[in-house]
Parts: structure tokens; C-alpha cells; sequence
């Protein structure tokens, strides 16, 4: 068996999607990132009660920058690379797999909350006019 066996070379056509990519996945993260860091010295700064959500939420924000920024590190690594092309893609995508996840499950906590408040006003309301 040859050295070279597993070994896979993206062509430029395909180097330059997963670099448009990365550059995007980049601008994400650090969009993130900055928003966890605004996030949290406003919260620290009001000093209320309401901080400690703001704090919680911009360290999930942070982690989910930090995630898509190693992401984009490793698509720009298979474009600037020899030889682990395939291992630094999976990599990438197993980064913004759990960015995906993270983002996926806070939604559908939002969703179930945001219903539940919903049912309740309504349930609320409907005992107010009784």
C-alpha cells in the first residue's frame, strides 16, 4: 500500500468555496464573540438581577463564536495545506457541527418557552375576564 492512500487534494475551484466559506464562518465568529463581550459588560454594568441572563447568554454566544472561529480556521487549513485536506474538513465541520447543535437546541428552548408564555397569558387573561 502507498504512502499516499487517504490522501485527497481539494482542486482550486473547490479551494475557493471552502475559502469563501472560512471568510464567512470568520465574520460570523467574531460577530459573535464581539456581541458576547458587549453582552456582558452591559449586564455588569447595570448590576440588576436581569445581569445574570445577560451573562449566561453571552457565554453560550462566546462559545458559539469560538466554535465557528475554529471552523473557519480549519476550511482555511485545507485551502492552505498539503495532505490533510479531509482531516482538517472534518475537523471544520465538526466545529460547526456543535455550533449548529448549541444554536438548534437554544432555538427550540426559546420556542417551548415562548408558548408556554404564550398558553399562560392567555390562560391568565381568560381568568381576569371571568
Amino acid at each position: 500500500m502507498s504512502s499516499e492512500a487517504g490522501r485527497y487534494e481539494f482542486t482550486p475551484a473547490q479551494n475557493e468555496i471552502l475559502t469563501r466559506t472560512a471568510t464567512w464562518t470568520r465574520l460570523v465568529a467574531w460577530i459573535l464573540i464581539a456581541s458576547a463581550g458587549l453582552m456582558a459588560v452591559g449586564a455588569i454594568l447595570t448590576g440588576e438581577a436581569s445581569a445574570i441572563g445577560a451573562l449566561i447568554a453571552s457565554a453560550i454566544y462566546f462559545i458559539i463564536g469560538l466554535n465557528f472561529r475554529d471552523a473557519a480556521t480549519s476550511m482555511r487549513s485545507v485551502t492552505e495545506t498539503a495532505g490533510n485536506d479531509i482531516e482538517h474538513l472534518m475537523t471544520g465541520l465538526d466545529k460547526l457541527g456543535s455550533a449548529l447543535k448549541v444554536m438548534g437546541i437554544l432555538l427550540l428552548v426559546g420556542v417551548v418557552l415562548f408558548v408556554a408564555a404564550t398558553v399562560s397569558i392567555w390562560t391568565w387573561m381568560g381568568s381576569i375576564e371571568a
